[in-house]
């Protein structure tokens, strides 16, 4: 299940939850380093004394009397029993109640709880009491308060009469929360406050005659709305309603208000258990006003480990027609997706081999598009693979296998069957490796609708050689620098595959060569070592090659990488004859000069760089550049360039960045070189407080680059620290778009 909204499940109507976990439970909601950054610091007691070794009750004071079974203590004085301290001005304790009744400066202090008071009366054998115009402070979440009454009625329970809770400072509370009466049972889990209203600047903006909620976990409700705003859609009101079914099931309702659309019934339910987790979500728009129709998706995830090696999963995914993801996404990544995947695995593994059972479909969104160059399903795929066996004298011996059925409304279909064993000898040492491999592959077919005159039932058998080698040297280098160990490790790798005609195994009913699932892939480094330039089993590129790679490393005292740069190139002693449906043969001596640098010489600073330079031409193929800098959890500047040569050439510039005490510009940039257009941009900016941080941006995209429109958005969130937060969440785009990256 995805866990990623857990922590926002709570109902309005049940808003102290938070500020109650915070104060029995502190260290359920620990608060990231720094979160108080802007505030005052927290009131501290003088270093208490050691812990006595017994559990008995201990005094002292400056002076002190007695009178039968009572006694009076004056100046400094101390009452310590455990790890409880309580000290006074004055005190006077009695054996036959052992309560201590202390007045003048009054302050008890239990691990991170601090408790003031004028007066008090306590019983530390039984920890309980009454402190009387207290006040209290949680020091590990910078939380504090005031009471007219507090009442400790033993180690998990707490009253609390005319109380206030905030984090922020005093004589500076942006918002604070209120209650006649408060009642805290840590052993019961529950919580009831009578008369509770939020205030913001002194000004109430909630309220509620009684409140019971739980101390931990979750609580049937509203949750909090969020407003925003869209040129899509028009004006946004969401109220989402959660059920708490179970402690491992809960669902959410969440009718979304959109003034151009009308009203989008929006439902998850969730599950977590040992076994499994997943979510079914649901959405409904009855006639849309745009669009004239009705809209509606449907998107069911699971993930499962029903028994010791099996793994399950399912993605169901449905949308009622091909806008929908372009009117309600609001993603570049998302709305320019053409098809949408379903699929179901069930997967095992033991020590010696593995199984996957997958089933696989796709819904096409751009229905203009032909049935014969749609995906196809996969009704189903099965693969095995074979742990790798010694078998003896060094010898190595592993396999592969795959059934797989192709299904589509048009145009060839059938069954394939692939099977790869392969032998190999690895030798090793500390500074140089090889490896010779043997292999063999055979993929037979079972086709229908394909042309009359082919062959029903092609098959094709190709052996394949290889050798992969490479060398390990390293030195030490002198100096004050950060790198320590230079390493330099050339590698060869040489791959022999016949030629065999493979234009002719599937052959559509029109008589022209297709493929089910065989594709080229972009060159690079990694590719250069594969036993075949395509993905997929309907083409097994022939081959007479070398690839040449050079790496070196820059390491740390630590052996932490700072630095890698490599450079390669393929060296073909013949031609590629084996090509994709339409492509011609591949006559090339040796391919494009490939080139990969990464540096993360500091840990605030970090760069990529990866480079196809097409000797033949003398330019470059394709590249992608980017460089990131993070001085603070909360300070980022990303600088990104793609080119892909006559197909693409983006720019992406994107920060969060300080500029003074709790003022930062966020914003990003994103532009298409190649089209001229702007791809999405966000300006806005957060302000952040010792307890608040507001933040707003606007948000221009496009859902595809195709189109003329940019759509706009506004968000906007106020987030109350130790509570909770209103508005949309933009903490999330910032930590997937910028923060993260």
């Amino acid at each position: 299940m995805n866990s990623r909204r857990r922590t926002k499940y709570r109902s309005t109507a049940i808003i102290l939850l938070a500020a109650a976990k915070l104060l029995l439970f502190p260290s359920m909601a620990a608060g990231e380093a720094g979160k108080w950054r802007y505030c005052l610091p927290a009131p501290r007691f003088a270093e208490p004394p050691p812990i006595p070794a017994d559990d008995k009750l201990h005094f002292s004071a400056d002076s002190a009397e007695a009178e039968g079974g009572r006694y009076r203590l004056w100046g400094n004085v101390l009452g310590q029993r455990g790890a409880q301290n309580l000290f006074a001005d004055q005190m006077t304790y009695d054996i036959g109640s052992e309560i201590a009744q202390a007045q003048g400066k009054v302050r008890y202090r239990h691990g991170e709880r601090l408790l003031f008071g004028a007066r008090a009366d306590m019983a530390l054998d039984s920890e309980t009491g009454e402190i009387s115009g207290a006040s209290f402070w949680l020091l590990d979440k910078h939380l504090r308060g005031r009471a007219e009454t507090l009442m400790i009625d033993g180690p998990e329970q707490m009253r609390l009469q005319s109380t206030l809770f905030t984090t922020c400072d005093e004589g500076n509370e942006f918002w604070r929360l209120k209650a006649v009466r408060l009642r805290l049972d840590q052993a019961e889990n529950v919580g009831i406050a009578h008369h509770a209203r939020l205030e913001l600047l002194s000004v109430p903006v909630f309220y509620t005659p009684y409140l019971s909620f739980p101390l931990a976990g979750r609580k049937t409700g509203f949750l909090l709305p969020t407003i925003g705003e869209s040129s899509r859609s028009g004006d946004e009101f969401s109220l989402p309603w959660y059920l708490n079914i179970a402690a491992d099931k809960d669902a959410t309702l969440t009718p979304k208000y959109m003034s151009k659309r009308g009203i989008l019934w929006d439902g998850e339910f969730r599950y977590l258990n040992a076994r499994s987790r997943g979510d079914i979500q649901l959405a409904y728009l009855s006639g849309d006003k745009i669009f004239g129709e009705d809209r509606n998706a449907v998107s069911f995830n699971h993930l499962g480990d029903p028994a010791p090696g099996w793994r399950t999963s399912l993605r169901y995914q449905r949308v009622s027609d091909g806008e929908y993801l372009n009117d309600f996404g609001n993603q570049l990544n998302v709305t320019s997706i053409t098809h949408l995947e379903s699929r179901a695995d069930v997967s095992y593994r033991d020590t010696y081999w593995g199984t996957t059972v997958m089933v696989q479909k796709y819904q096409t969104l751009d229905l203009s598009r032909p049935l014969t160059s749609r995906p196809y399903a996969r009704l189903p795929q099965i693969k095995l693979d074979m742990s790798t066996l010694r078998i003896g004298g060094g010898l190595e011996l592993d396999a592969r296998a795959e059934l797989v059925r192709f299904d589509r409304e048009g145009g060839v279909i059938g069954n394939r069957i692939d099977v790869q064993p392969s032998i190999s000898l690895p030798m090793e040492s500390a500074a140089a490796f090889l490896m010779p491999r043997l292999g063999f592959r055979h993929t037979r077919y079972s086709l229908q609708r394909s042309a009359p005159d082919s062959d029903a039932s092609p098959l094709r058998n190709l052996p394949l050689f290889s050798v992969d080698s490479g060398l390990f040297f390293e030195r030490n280098l002198r100096g004050d620098g950060r790198a320590t160990l230079q390493t330099l490790e050339p590698r060869l790798f040489y791959l022999y595959v016949p030629y065999v005609d493979q234009s002719e195994l599937i052959v559509d009913e029109n008589g022209a060569s297709r493929v089910f699932d065989s594709s080229r892939p972009l060159l690079s480094i990694g590719q250069m070592f594969r036993d075949n330039r395509f993905n997929g089993a309907d083409r097994m590129g022939d081959a007479n090659q070398l690839s040449a790679v050079l790496t070196s490393r820059f390491l740390d005292k630590g052996g932490r990488e700072l630095a890698r740069a490599s450079l390669g190139r393929i060296f073909y002693f013949s031609d590629r004859e084996v090509t994709l449906p339409g492509k011609v043969v591949e006559t090339q001596s040796a391919s494009n000069w490939l080139g990969e640098v990464s540096t993360h010489w500091t840990s605030s600073l970090s760069g990529r760089l990866n480079l196809e330079w097409d000797a033949l031409e003398s330019e470059t193929a394709r590249g992608n550049a980017s460089v990131r800098y993070r001085p603070g959890p909360r300070s980022a500047l990303n600088l990104g360039y793609r080119f892909e040569r006559d197909r693409l050439e983006q720019t992406d510039i994107s920060l969060m960045w300080p500029l003074w005490k709790g003022l930062s510009v966020l914003g990003r940039h994103r532009y298409s070189l190649q089209d001229s257009v702007l791809l999405e941009s966000v300006a806005g900016f957060e302000y952040e407080s010792c307890c608040w941080i507001f933040r707003a941006l606007k948000r221009r995209y496009r859902v595809n680059v195709s189109e003329e429109q940019l759509s706009d958005t506004f968000w906007f969130q106020l987030e109350l620290k130790g509570l909770s937060s209103v508005g949309r969440d933009v903490e999330s785009l910032l930590g997937r778009d910028i923060l993260a990256r």
